[in-house]
């Protein structure tokens, strides 16, 4: 019998959105809410336990697309507690968890939690949110159709778990991937300890860290390995580019919101010191979610000086290369296989950084099935993915290509 609760406080239940949200690295469109609250609702409060992975509220997730009926799947939204990668504090996070339909396999079913693409760095940005999930139906539908219980995670910041977003930094999106594996395992008795850690750009880092972590913060589960798609590696070389002025196009729409995430971390680093007239100008519609007023945001860009977000002063600078370099992955070695892939063609994590973090993590002795696609930009193909999974759940030997 599954023990997720049916009910939410009304903090949560009449959280509302008034922005049509979207995920640059997603299918679809997203479906937009049908009420009027902004991102001034404010955060609703949770009594924290101290207990990472549990399961502080929850509700059926109600209007969803047709591909997530489709599926025959059981949703729930749901809020849980995870840690903050800063500063180790205890925090609410929101998800959605899928179950598919049937009889759980003999053992459990098996979990995959999906850590989304960058989708914006305000509350109303989490795709549970949304019916169509900003797009990550696609995940889920795919997922559960496998026979996984799959795992949505907002990330600490957005959604209705309250708090701030720090946007790149990995491990709070390390911690909340593992503690969203934790609470669906122990609400959902019919689940399997094992499970792995999935996710493309954002998520892909978020899905790495994870492995990291597992060691030394995932007790109790049994992470069998991890799928980063076009991760963000290291965000130095990001930086640099803002100060020289070589961005590409869709980097300087994203460097805002790093920006942002960095004064989470660091609540001494002022985004003005890095931030041009237009970018100044422009903020508040910068750091909207993706997908809203696209537009707007590309008009903002097209206006931008190559040296938009060239530091103010070299001390500026420094502090914010001290900052984004404490995200450098890989950090510590990984006890499970890694899968990676990324486009040759990528114009937002630029392959050559992508490469150089695989050749660190070999270096480090992890155990990575790395792939460079040819023909492939941001977005990358997941079918070898998908097979290493299959071998990594079923206990496969899968070889290095280190």
């Amino acid at each position: 019998m599954l023990s997720f609760s049916r009910s939410m406080s009304a903090a949560v239940c009449c959280l509302a959105l008034a922005v049509t949200a979207g995920c640059s690295s997603t299918p679809s469109q997203p479906v937009a809410a049908s009420s009027t609250a902004s991102t001034t609702t404010p955060a609703p409060e949770y009594e924290l336990t101290g207990v990472p992975g549990t399961v502080l509220e929850s509700e059926d997730f109600g209007e969803r697309s047709t591909e997530l009926s489709d599926t025959g799947a059981t949703l729930y939204r749901f809020v849980y507690e995870s840690t903050s990668g800063v500063d180790g504090s205890p925090t609410a996070v929101s998800g959605v968890a899928a179950v598919p339909a049937g009889t759980a396999p003999v053992g459990g079913w098996p979990i995959v939690v999906y850590g989304h693409g960058t989708t914006g760095v305000q509350a109303d940005c989490g795709p549970t949110l949304y019916p169509d999930l900003l797009g990550y139906q696609f995940a889920v539908q795919d997922f559960t159709e496998l026979g996984y219980v799959t795992v949505l995670p907002d990330y600490q910041g957005l959604g209705t778990g309250g708090g701030t977003h720090p946007y790149l930094e990995p491990r709070t999106s390390g911690n909340n991937m593992i503690d969203a594996a934790r609470a669906a395992h122990t609400a959902l008795p019919e689940t399997s300890a094992r499970w792995a850690a999935v996710g493309l750009s954002q998520g892909g880092q978020a899905a790495w860290a994870a492995n990291e972590l597992a060691a030394s913060y995932g007790q109790g589960l049994d992470l069998v390995g991890s799928v980063s798609l076009s991760p963000p590696t290291d965000l130095t070389p990001f930086v640099r580019s803002g100060m020289d002025g070589t961005l590409t196009t869709p980097q300087k729409e994203l460097l805002p919101y790093l920006l942002y995430g960095a004064q989470q971390v660091d609540p001494a680093l002022d985004p003005k010191d890095y931030s041009g007239s237009v970018a100044e100008a422009n903020n508040e519609l910068l750091l909207t979610c993706q997908g809203g007023d696209t537009e707007g945001k590309a008009r903002a860009v097209q206006a931008m000086a190559p040296d938009e977000f060239a530091a103010d002063s070299a001390e500026s600078e420094q502090k914010l290369l001290d900052v984004v370099g404490r995200y450098t992955l890989p950090q510590v070695r990984t006890e499970v296989p890694m899968f990676v892939a990324y486009g040759a063609k990528d114009d937002i994590v630029l392959p050559q950084w992508t490469a150089d973090g695989v050749e660190r993590a070999c270096a480090l002795g992890d155990s990575v099935v790395a792939q460079e696609q040819p023909e492939q930009g941001h977005d990358v193909s997941d079918e070898a993915a998908m097979q290493f999974l299959a071998a990594v759940f079923a206990g496969q030997s899968v070889p290095s290509t280190c």
